[in-house]
């Protein structure tokens, strides 16, 4: 017969359950609720010492259960083992250095910590669980754009590394048979070239390729742990997969570091060759794609000519914005005909077009694969959305003033309003945020950028008759640099280059101008050799090192009817 307020026959073998763990048989003296574990006299006394189990709430021996409490934790969601203490469990983590640890080490290594028991926070983790996986998607998309663009580097360099060879050919025959040896020599740099560039290519590639297929194995081992709710196993996997990500992003950026180094090769004759023939041992240079820089003359190459007539034109086209939204997709504002029209540049068709409310001016990209399109008349900007093959219309937001230019930075619209000859910055609700200018500032602000760093925004500013000038300002408005030239009149497209130069459309001198960061002009060639007409707008693709230039197809034309595309070579 059992005494009221005694244990049974059958708990009699109740132990303390964190000794019992370390072979030790001690009696029972009470009970951690949160823990659901027996506990002897001596881990009763020090059990909530630790800052992790200081909230624990600690039952009596009189009123403990008297059987063996069954762990909340379901069997299938129980936590991964200790890699120091093999037969602990990974019950906490710690905040302070972003560690899962088991009881033991907690006391040991982390009694100052902030320390959370992971049952008790796993079940709270839906937005950093988020997070994370945009963080992986972001990355696989990183990495799965550097695959394609590696495998286009190198076709771009065998089809260079062929015009090269064909030029030295034709130039050979040109001459006569006791060019052998430079040509050997130089045939030999090359392919010396072309070998290196595309060993770091491969590199590249296989980089990328592990780092994609470690991110998808983690993300899809995350999606499967959330949908079967094991929540212990996921907050695990999650911050190991944290860690993780943290050491795969920075070797992303690294591999992407790689990618600026030699994209192409040209072969430049040495046209004073037949006249020095037999005592030069000169046959010719290799141009290579470099890392871009102020300090480099931006040589620009011929490539081809878009017509951005559609069938469906009213009216003669007139292209005012530009913006990529693809490595071979542009996306132009045609203010003849109140239209949006998408292009692929390397099949040089419309994919689609879209017809507005009113005049579009300026065009820009934003994030989520949207675009934003001023609409002066309105003085709204009228936001698209767009996939592969498709445009349609969005929200519109109102700015209270004629709009011209538009630029997007950390959410934010900088807008340029020539009539009111201020900068106006609005969020996406049309808030308006800053207002920056004066009529003593500017003459009429054009066309506005942002800086790489996002420090700084630059103005095209233009009265359209005598007085142009590009400012430089910080987001308070201060005036850091102006470029003035009286050669300039009408200076109106605005572009940030990846080597920190801004180009500028110079309409009336037929010409595109390129700055420095401190608005000095730095050398550009190649544009010299070709019909460049009222240029209105540019933009460029870093993956492709293109450029696209809008302008007149005809000189007595003022209105932008095509796009010119020039390769760039920094040199």
């Amino acid at each position: 017969m059992e005494v009221p307020g005694k244990l049974g026959h059958e708990d009699t073998t109740l132990l303390c359950l964190p000794c019992d763990r370390d072979g030790l048989k001690e009696p029972v003296y009470g009970f951690c609720q949160d823990c659901q574990e027996h506990l002897c006299e001596t881990c009763y006394k020090h059990h909530r010492r630790a800052r992790p189990l200081r909230n624990h709430v600690l039952i009596d021996k009189e009123s403990m259960p008297k059987t063996r409490a069954i762990a909340s934790t379901k069997s299938d969601d129980t936590a991964d083992l200790c890699e120091k203490h093999l037969d602990k469990p990974l019950e906490f983590y710690c905040r302070d250095h972003k560690l899962v640890a088991c009881y033991v080490c907690v006391t040991l290594e982390h009694k100052q910590c902030n320390v959370d028991y992971i049952p008790d926070v796993s079940g709270n983790i839906s937005d950093e669980m988020t997070d994370i996986l945009e963080q992986m998607e972001s990355l696989i998309t990183k990495c799965k754009w550097n695959v394609e663009y590696v495998s286009k580097a190198a076709q771009n360099l065998d089809q260079s590394h062929s015009k090269v060879v064909e030029d030295i050919k034709v130039f050979r025959k040109e001459i006569n048979e006791c060019l052998d040896r430079m040509e050997t020599q130089i045939l030999k740099e090359a392919d010396t070239i072309v070998k290196g560039a595309k060993s770091k290519q491969e590199t590249v590639l296989n980089a990328c390729l592990e780092i994609t297929e470690e991110l998808e194995c983690s993300h899809s081992l995350l999606i499967a742990l959330r949908e079967e709710n094991k929540q212990n196993k996921l907050f695990i996997e999650m911050k190991n997969a944290e860690k993780r990500l943290s050491i795969l992003t920075d070797k992303e950026v690294q591999v992407s570091d790689a990618n600026a180094t030699i994209k192409c090769i040209k072969f430049t004759r040495n046209t004073s060759l037949l006249d020095r023939l037999r005592n030069d041992n000169e046959f010719g240079t290799l141009l290579t794609g470099v890392q871009p820089s102020s300090d480099k003359t931006l040589n620009l190459q011929y490539d081809d000519t878009l017509n951005l007539k559609y069938k469906s034109d009213k009216k003669e086209c007139h292209i005012t914005g530009i913006a990529m939204i693809a490595p071979m997709k542009i996306i132009v504002a045609d203010s003849n005909n109140n239209s949006i029209k998408m292009i692929d540049v390397e099949t040089r068709s419309g994919i689609k077009e879209i017809i507005l409310s009113s005049r579009p001016d300026d065009v820009v990209t934003i994030p989520e694969k949207k675009i934003a399109v001023t609409l002066t008349n309105e003085k709204i900007i009228q936001l698209l959305s767009h996939t592969e093959a498709e445009l349609s219309l969005d929200r519109r937001i109102a700015v209270g003033e004629y709009c011209n230019g538009v630029a997007y930075c950390q959410n934010k619209f900088v807008v340029s309003c020539w009539d009111s000859k201020k900068i106006i910055i609005i969020n996406h609700e049309g808030d308006i945020l800053n207002v920056l200018g004066s009529p003593a500032m500017f003459y009429g602000p054009v066309r506005v950028s942002v800086s790489n760093d996002e420090k700084f925004i630059y103005v095209s500013d233009t009265d359209f008759k005598n007085n142009s000038k590009v400012v430089k300002i910080d987001w308070k408005g201060n005036v850091i640099n102006k470029f003035v030239d009286s050669r300039c009149k009408s200076l109106l497209a605005l572009h940030m280059l990846e080597d920190d130069t801004a180009l500028v459309c110079n309409r009336y001198s037929n010409t595109v101008l390129r700055l420095s960061s401190s608005l000095k002009r730095c050398d550009i060639s190649g544009l010299e050799k070709e019909n460049i007409y009222f240029p209105t707008a540019v933009t460029y693709c870093d993956r492709e090192q293109k450029l696209y230039v809008c302008c007149s197809s005809v000189k007595e034309d003022w209105r932008a009817d095509i796009v010119k595309v020039f390769q760039m070579y920094w040199i």
